[in-house]
């Protein structure tokens, strides 16, 4: 959907778009596994990552790492993911 707003010229904007994909990509590194693309590495050295405290670190790095591929300011994205992401 992120993609198919952006390429019809919706008024969504990049910043939000990047950080929802860093986001899921976060997420989708802490579990380890990935139902779309069939593999699990429930074997591996990820089971450490599978609790909340980890998913919510990858999920805040995943969202710096979209606003810093989204404005150019990788700086930024770590002090919007200081204040924003890890704040609970």
């Amino acid at each position: 959907g992120i993609v198919f707003s952006v390429a019809g010229g919706l008024p969504v904007g990049k910043a939000g778009t990047m950080i929802h994909c860093g986001a899921i990509c976060g997420a989708g590194l802490s579990q380890g596994k990935s139902t779309t693309m069939g593999f699990d590495t429930s074997f591996s050295k990820f089971k450490a990552f599978r609790n909340d405290r980890e998913k919510r670190d990858f999920i805040c790095c995943g969202a710096a790492a979209g606003i810093a591929a989204a404005f150019g300011t990788p700086l930024g994205g770590i002090m919007f993911c200081l204040e924003e992401g890890s704040s609970y």
